[in-house]
């Protein structure tokens, strides 16, 4: 239920909120791909550095940062603008689901009593190629088609 709460708050967010979602996807894309490459050297600096924190917390903190928390900040200082109607829709469902794809394990971890988080979270990770694909497309289509207002 809580990844479904998620899903619903971000599409919301996303629909309601009219700006460039292309800089935000690709961000988080970004994000993902330091986090990747540079993820346990951030999470094991954090946690030396920072005391009384555990390790998994560490990790979640810059997982949240790289892939939700400077996307968002992105998303919320660039332009307004966008598409618009029916393609408005499916940029904000295809925003939100690929965000909270990527947020689905992290949440499960931490909420495990969650039995429906859990298995959504299993069916999101295997379609998580896809619907990174899609956003990635989607991204590309507004940042090159449709302009700055």
């Amino acid at each position: 239920m809580v990844i479904i709460a998620v899903l619903v708050g971000l599409f919301v967010l996303f629909f309601f909120v009219r700006h460039h979602t292309g800089p935000a996807h690709l961000a988080m894309i970004a994000g993902l791909s330091v986090y990747e490459m540079f993820g346990k050297q951030a999470t094991q600096w954090l946690s030396q550095n920072v005391n009384q924190i555990p390790v998994d917390i560490s990790q979640a903190i810059v997982y949240l940062l790289l892939i939700l928390v400077f996307p968002l900040i992105l998303y919320l200082r660039s332009h307004r603008g966008g598409m618009r109607g029916i393609l408005r829709i499916a940029e904000a469902i295809v925003f939100s689901c690929i965000m909270t794809a990527l947020l689905s394990s992290t949440i499960a971890k931490f909420v495990a009593f969650d039995t429906i988080s859990t298995n959504i979270s299993q069916f999101i990770s295997s379609i998580e190629g896809t619907l990174v694909l899609i956003g990635v497309i989607s991204a590309y289509i507004d940042l090159l088609i449709f302009r700055n207002k």
